[in-house]
């Protein structure tokens, strides 16, 4: 597991390394100034989670987290900020935020959450051809009509099997995902706008938020963006 810090500031490079020594003195950890650094040194070294200041010199935390989604086997990135301003905008880009100054309990459980992001959780669902086993992180929502689930994947690809909406929905509880609509589910890593009537996804679907499913999706959205 290589974990990779990008931050234009020495203090902030100098305490996140510290709290991942903290954290596992066995954790290979790498440091960088700058979004362009690290940019440039990918995929030679190719982190599997990223710690990435928003607030630098061109590239931005922004841009370069841009970048690094669009290769294949994307790091997981963890934005660090002054403001939570920047949450609304980077939303879909970062797994999670991590206000400065960073305390290490936040910094610890955050951490925690990319490592176990970074193993794979996955559900079993039955279809024509037999058992499909599917890792949830490649789920970008799923609708239901009649008595079929379709998933919508990240490689393109959708997968339509004969099973309950329940039955999915209890599989992928513990996970970020969210009903926004009576047979709609969607991954909230992959949400990319929300707003009262609607979401739109990084892919660009555009899908819509049910009423009585409003109240409950902004207090999942909420607790998601604050990590919990």
């Amino acid at each position: 597991m290589l974990i990779a810090i990008c931050d234009d500031s020495p203090g902030d490079l100098a305490l996140l390394r510290g709290y991942c020594r903290q954290y596992d003195p066995g954790l290979a950890v790498i440091t960088y100034p700058s979004a362009k650094e690290l940019l440039a040194s990918y995929p030679t070294e190719k982190p599997d989670i990223v710690f990435m200041d928003i607030e630098m010199e061109p590239p931005n935390g922004f841009e370069a987290a841009q970048r690094l989604r669009a290769e294949r086997d994307a790091p997981i990135i963890i934005f660090t900020t002054q403001t939570l301003n920047y949450a609304v905008r980077g939303y879909g880009l970062a797994l999670r935020y991590l206000p400065k100054p960073i305390d290490y309990g936040d910094f610890a459980e955050v951490l925690e959450l990319a490592l176990r992001e970074r193993t794979p959780r996955k559900i079993s669902v039955s279809s024509d051809s037999g058992a499909e086993i599917l890792n949830v992180a490649n789920i970008l929502w799923f609708e239901v009509f009649g008595h079929n689930v379709c998933f919508h994947l990240k490689e393109k690809r959708d997968l339509q099997v004969r099973c309950t909406f329940s039955s999915v929905m209890e599989q992928v509880r513990s996970c970020d995902f969210a009903q926004i609509h009576k047979s709609y589910c969607v991954n909230l890593a992959f949400v990319e706008r929300a707003e009262q009537t609607g979401v739109t996804l990084t892919d660009g679907t555009a899908l819509p938020v049910g009423r009585s499913f409003v109240k409950s999706f902004r207090e999942r959205l909420g607790n998601y963006l604050r990590g919990r």
